[in-house]
């Protein structure tokens, strides 16, 4: 306990805290004007429902998962322990909002539902293949290296953004996930690539 204790009072846990809190502030603070469907109409409750006993069904796991690591590395487990616990009281807090609320209210909005099929740009499992393509490179070639190749990707033919807007952005994520594992003393997950050549950080 006192050792997890240690943990959260380190510099690094105290800003991520600190983030998590703004930005939970700032989300609440802009849900009453901002929609994230747009002016879209509302759904039934049972499939946003549905999801979130999914979502809540995972948590639950990574708590249990959590709960596997010996006690003689728990400073691992204190970061993931509070991330879990405080999506899991979210979840629960967001279903009784869905227990209570009418299926009016624009929590259940679904644009899926009410939209027409020449509304929507791009389809479902397109989008999912992009994800799944990053899972597959990852596994190749490791995750810096399939990240670069995905954000190059996708900023450049799935949002069609410039070639200088494409580098800026990609170069921008990839040197915060560089910055965040670099402060959390982490490495990223390898691939094939790695299990067969010596790279330097942040490609091993």
């Amino acid at each position: 306990m006192e050792a997890g204790l240690d943990y959260i009072a380190t510099p690094v846990v105290l800003t991520l805290i600190v983030i998590t809190v703004v930005s939970v502030i700032v989300g609440l603070r802009q849900a009453k004007t901002i929609r994230a469907e747009g002016e879209v109409a509302s759904g039934s409750k049972r499939a946003p429902l549905v999801f979130l006993l999914c979502v809540i069904g995972f948590v639950l796991f990574a708590l249990f998962d959590v709960a596997m690591i010996p006690s003689y590395a728990f400073v691992d487990a204190v970061f993931p322990l509070f991330v879990s616990i405080v999506s899991l009281i979210c979840g629960i807090v967001l279903l009784f909002q869905m227990r209570l609320k009418p299926e009016t209210d624009p929590l259940f909005a679904d644009r899926e539902q009410h939209d027409s099929e020449g509304e929507n740009k791009f389809g479902l499992w397109p989008t999912l293949a992009w994800f799944a393509g990053l899972l597959v490179l990852t596994s190749l070639i490791g995750f810096i290296l399939a990240l670069s190749i995905f954000l190059i990707s996708f900023f450049g033919i799935r949002a069609g953004q410039s070639a200088i807007r494409t580098f800026v952005l990609s170069s921008a994520g990839i040197g915060f996930m560089c910055f965040m594992a670099w402060l959390l003393n982490r490495d990223f997950p390898p691939g094939l690539l790695q299990s067969a050549y010596s790279l330097p950080w942040p490609l091993s």
